[in-house]
């Protein structure tokens, strides 16, 4: 069984080539269902940061963050042998990912055929409303801060883990390795600058 690479990103709009993603939060979960580790960075997109009513995050909080280009190669490492994973991932959030990627030189497809814990969730939970917020309360996961991307991202996390646990087929195409690597001696954490320092 695969590992996953769970995510969530804020944009700055919902159009996809007028709009930009302004945070990821990424958060690894392995084949059981645990989670192993997460990174997040707000990104400083070309235009301003759209609707901070919202996501919270204003234009001075991008000021010094990297663009996605900037950290692409060190992004595309955390999704490099693992199945993606989010919430509305064919629609939303893979479909922007996968864009932003190619925009900045890497193929990574694979990240819009991963598992979406809101389509399992309509399957497996007798919900009216599938929402993060509503698949969180039902399953009494922990959901404080909806809209920030690593909040998110945890509460997707745990909801993947509770079916996992409850051994359910997910699927999802795993992302491969690309050829092109981050250099040397640059950890990915130190390329990131998450919301909260």
């Amino acid at each position: 069984m695969p590992d996953y690479a769970v995510f969530d990103i804020e944009t700055t709009g919902v159009q996809l080539h007028a709009d930009s993603i302004v945070e990821i939060a990424v958060v690894h979960v392995d084949d059981g269902g645990r989670i192993t580790g997460s990174w997040d960075t707000l990104l400083r997109p070309a235009a301003g940061v759209g609707p901070t009513y919202i996501h919270g995050i204003t234009d001075a909080m991008v000021q010094d963050a990297p663009s996605f280009a900037d950290v692409a190669a060190h992004l595309h490492t955390l999704f490099a042998g693992r199945v993606a994973v989010a919430h509305n991932l064919p629609s939303f959030d893979g479909r922007f990912l996968a864009a932003h990627f190619a925009w900045s030189g890497i193929a990574a497809a694979e990240v819009k055929q991963g598992v979406c814990t809101l389509k399992q969730a309509r399957r497996h939970l007798p919900l009216a409303s599938h929402k993060l917020g509503d698949c969180c309360a039902y399953l009494d996961i922990d959901l404080t801060d909806a809209h920030q991307a690593l909040d998110d991202t945890l509460a997707t996390a745990r909801l993947l883990g509770h079916f996992i646990g409850r051994s359910i087929d997910l699927g999802g195409a795993i992302v491969p390795a690309q050829t092109r690597v981050p250099p040397p001696g640059t950890p990915i954490d130190q390329a990131f600058h998450p919301r909260r320092g």
